[in-house]
């Protein structure tokens, strides 16, 4: 991995996603998140050969590319790993991490290549209205940004860089990505938007840039997901399920799950859509013959009508 000094002791390994970390000294770091458990020996080596030791882990969310290497290094290197309450909460088993991401069992999610290992115990919890933690002699800024995950929060060093890790998404990840993940869509845009008032040196998105601006990315993010969702209504005919609106997205977009893990991580993306969609009035839900099933309602035909050509052409993924 590239390593990239983004302000004073802030830095970036550059991967397909960015993984920063705070030099402590010339010898030791804190990483903000991990990456993946198949990137560990990049990591590892990039790490070796700046001749930096990671002591601390301070870990935006549960998701496997943001925490799939703190076990490993909490039991290879001793490092401290910090989380908040709730991710920790998910991280702490395999019950957990299956809890909001996926639709398997804990026996599939075990045996998972990318999963297996990855759970572990926090050694500092932040606390609901901790803006700040002194983490491994130093201070750092939280700032709370539920809606990706349950509790996913910002990181902000003394160096006034802004980790956002997963809150938004810009750059070439948000023009390939069809339809982002969030656990919930409303406090994820409100969390997104809450941004437009952050001020800092720097901003770092994991994925995917380093940007001195942020504003403007913000603005483009919520025209993008507001598109997005309305799309989704072409793909609405009749009642519908997750189960059923995951696999016309799939057929529609031209997307393959290749496992169980991405079909059912597809299938939680597509009830919180319908659960957004239901939100705003578009959908209404109803029960039949022992389903919940949705259906669209004559506000969400007004909408569509009034649909502009989207900010982002439609390609990329389920992200």
């Amino acid at each position: 991995m590239e390593l990239e000094q983004v302000k004073g002791n802030t830095w970036v390994l550059k991967s397909w996603e960015l993984i920063p970390f705070y030099k402590l000294d010339d010898h030791r770091c804190v990483l903000l998140d991990t990456g993946l458990a198949e990137q560990r020996e990049d990591l590892e080596t990039s790490l070796l050969e700046a001749g930096l030791t990671p002591v601390g882990i301070l870990c935006s969310h549960a998701h496997i590319d943001h925490m799939g290497n703190a076990a490993y290094l909490k039991e290879t290197y001793g490092a401290q790993l910090a989380m908040s309450l709730g991710e920790a909460g998910h991280l702490m088993s395999y019950l957990g991490l299956n809890a909001t991401n996926y639709l398997l069992s804990p026996e599939d999610i075990r045996s998972s290549s990318s999963l297996c290992g990855t759970p572990c115990l926090a050694d500092r919890i932040i606390l609901p209205g901790e803006t700040h933690i002194d983490f491994c002699g130093v201070s750092f800024g939280i700032v709370p940004t539920p809606g990706h995950t349950i509790d996913h929060i910002c990181v902000r060093t003394p160096d006034n860089v802004l980790y956002l890790a997963d809150a938004m998404m810009t750059g070439r990840t948000l023009h390939h990505s069809k339809f982002p993940y969030a656990f919930c869509i409303r406090d994820y845009l409100d969390s997104m938007r809450k941004m437009r008032w952050e001020q800092a040196d720097k901003f770092i998105v994991a994925h995917y840039g380093i940007y001195d601006e942020i504003l403007p990315l913000v603005d483009m993010e919520a025209r993008f997901f507001a598109e997005r969702m309305v799309d989704l209504l072409d793909l609405i005919e009749g009642p519908t399920t997750p189960k059923k609106l995951a696999a016309d997205i799939c057929r529609t977009y031209r997307i393959n799950a290749e496992d169980l893990q991405d079909l059912s991580y597809f299938e939680a993306s597509s009830q919180a859509y319908l659960t957004y969609l239901r939100g705003l009035g578009y959908l209404e839900a109803y029960m039949e013959d022992n389903q919940i099933l949705y259906r669209r309602t004559p506000a969400s035909y007004a909408r569509q009508a009034q649909k502009t050509q989207a900010v982002l052409p439609q390609t990329g993924q389920f992200r």
